[in-house]
């Protein structure tokens, strides 16, 4: 007899662990995958979704003054938003180039506008492979235009962190550059922009 309940016990007991864990009342605990919030939740007033491609433009005779970022670990991604203000000074950008791809996916990142011009636009596509951002900058100018008194900003975010950078263009400097390395680990990148004051 006791070896029949040893028996009944063992059975019972395999089954327990084969149904896996419970909360208590026999029923089997579900385990919830995290989601990032709605991109616009996470970020108010973001241009694009969780890891999906987007270009953006400022306005004509407009340059970028204020770059927005929110970072979500399910994804690996980040979703942005970009402000611009007018461009004091040097109205009537009629030159306007778009840079091939500035950097590859998990590689270093240090590109600035070329022919003494500012950045008014971005393009950006995401690879699930490599949980990182491929970047192009659209870089606008008008004839006779000149760059001076230019500097690399530290990095303006942290790993996984939201990163809000407004450029001082209240004492005319504009971005010219965008730099930073991507972490395997993080999955993330750090950014930096080259800001320049503008001779009309």
């Amino acid at each position: 007899m006791a070896s029949a309940r040893a028996w009944v016990f063992t059975v019972f007991l395999l089954a327990c662990l084969l149904a896996g864990p419970t909360d208590g009342w026999g029923s089997r605990r579900r385990r919830r995958r995290r989601t990032c919030p709605a991109n616009t939740a996470a970020l108010p007033g973001a241009l694009n979704t969780w890891d999906a491609t987007f270009t953006f433009e400022c306005p004509w005779n407009k340059a970028i003054s204020r770059i927005k970022s929110v970072h979500c670990n399910t994804a690996e991604d980040r979703v942005w938003r970009f402000e611009c203000q007018d461009a004091s000074g040097i109205s009537h950008l009629t030159q306007h180039y778009w840079t091939g791809w500035i950097n590859d996916f998990d590689g270093g990142m240090g590109q600035n506008c070329p022919f003494n011009s500012v950045v008014t636009g971005f393009k950006s596509e995401h690879s699930n492979q490599h949980e990182d951002r491929r970047w192009k900058m659209k870089c606008s100018k008008k004839t006779g235009m000149v760059l001076h008194s230019c500097y690399t900003t530290g990095y303006v975010n942290s790993w996984d962190h939201a990163m809000d950078f407004t450029v001082p263009v209240h004492v005319s400097y504009y971005v010219t550059g965008m730099h930073g390395y991507h972490s395997n680990g993080a999955e993330d990148r750090l950014y930096q922009f080259r800001l320049c004051k503008v001779t009309p």
